[in-house]
């Protein structure tokens, strides 16, 4: 900066304002200081014009760097009211914070806002990184100019446009689950996953598990349940277990307080556990923190970077899912604990 100053014949700190578009400083100042800085090959620091904006911004009580968790979720669905998005906005804000950064929740959907205002008032307030909370069920498309903007997504959800996401290891965790479901005895391996949800996560669950059928023996292999959405699975469920017999059954989700209408000498396993159902139900800890904390790693390094705009690549970091074992998958010959 102080280059351009002395280039332009102007003090570092007329072309500090120029560089910012300040009004102050007169037209023919800021196209003299434009061409200076042009022809040096300047270029600002994204990070430190934003941190500096924040430190200006007498209307702010800290001096964090903030980043927006983007949310759309509909009036009627709030994301609060989903134990596993709580689970992750609370590992990504607490990781944010320990990288000397503020993580503010920014609602596309709030009333009267459009795209183009929600992005103008992020650059107004210097706001440069973007951090894509898991879209409605059923959305795959964000209506929003990353142009300016460092992003990185959790979870699968977003199709387009393509950005850097962080997400379970679906492939690995299913998989898994049929391993350890194998190791307690069980053979006629049963899944139930919604079409739907399988859309939304590429069908990851649904491959690892046609996988794992192509390596049984025939009299083994169970046809999965695959009704159209999520509220279809609890009907569909006792039609196809007379037909198909499954010793275990493989679930997308479990509620731990719910009914389902199989046999007590049936297994149960839940692919997607959460933190309150750790110790009540047998299956998968996909660690919805972690991907959060995991996902801010992500947004920091490209805001360091400068790593704005879309991501062809669409790059997905993917964390292993664990297996967590629980009363509702015993092992075969023995009556699982009842859900509740």
């Amino acid at each position: 900066m102080q280059d351009v100053a002395k280039a332009a014949g102007v003090a570092r700190s007329t072309v500090s304002l120029a560089l910012r578009n300040d009004r102050s400083i007169p037209p023919v100042t800021r196209s003299r200081i434009f061409a200076a800085a042009e022809k040096l090959g300047y270029k600002t620091n994204p990070l430190v014009s934003a941190l500096m904006t924040s430190l200006h911004d007498r209307r702010s009580q800290n001096k964090h760097l903030v980043l927006a968790y983007v949310t759309t979720d509909p009036e009627f669905a709030p994301w609060r009211s989903y134990q596993m998005f709580i689970e992750l906005q609370q590992g990504a804000a607490k990781r944010a914070d320990e990288l000397g950064y503020k993580l503010e929740e920014f609602a596309l959907r709030s009333p009267g806002m459009t795209p183009q205002r929600y992005a103008n008032m992020l650059q107004a307030r210097g706001i440069l990184g973007l951090l894509i909370a898991p879209l409605p069920l059923g959305e795959h498309k964000i209506e929003l100019d990353f142009t300016h903007f460092a992003v990185v997504g959790i979870d699968m959800s977003v199709g387009e446009p393509s950005i850097e996401r962080v997400s379970n290891d679906h492939f690995q965790s299913a998989l898994l689950a049929v391993r350890e479901c194998q190791a307690l005895g069980y053979r006629r391996i049963g899944f139930v996953i919604s079409r739907q949800l399988s859309e939304r996560l590429d069908q990851r669950w649904i491959s690892a598990c046609h996988l794992a059928q192509s390596e049984m023996p025939k009299n083994q292999r169970v046809k999965p349940l695959m009704p159209a959405g999520t509220d279809d699975i609890l009907p569909a469920l006792p039609d196809w277990y007379t037909q198909e017999k499954p010793d275990v059954v493989i679930m997308s989700e479990l509620n731990p307080h719910g009914h389902y209408p199989l046999p007590p000498e049936v297994g149960i396993v839940s692919l997607s556990l959460e933190e309150q159902s750790l110790g009540q139900l047998a299956g998968i800890y996909q660690d919805n923190r972690r991907q959060g904390e995991v996902a801010i790693e992500h947004l920091v390094a490209r805001l360091e970077r400068c790593e704005f705009s879309s991501d062809d690549r669409s790059r997905v970091q993917m964390l292993a899912g664990k297996w967590v074992a629980g009363p509702t998958a015993p092992g075969i010959g023995r009556a699982r604990q009842q859900l509740i």
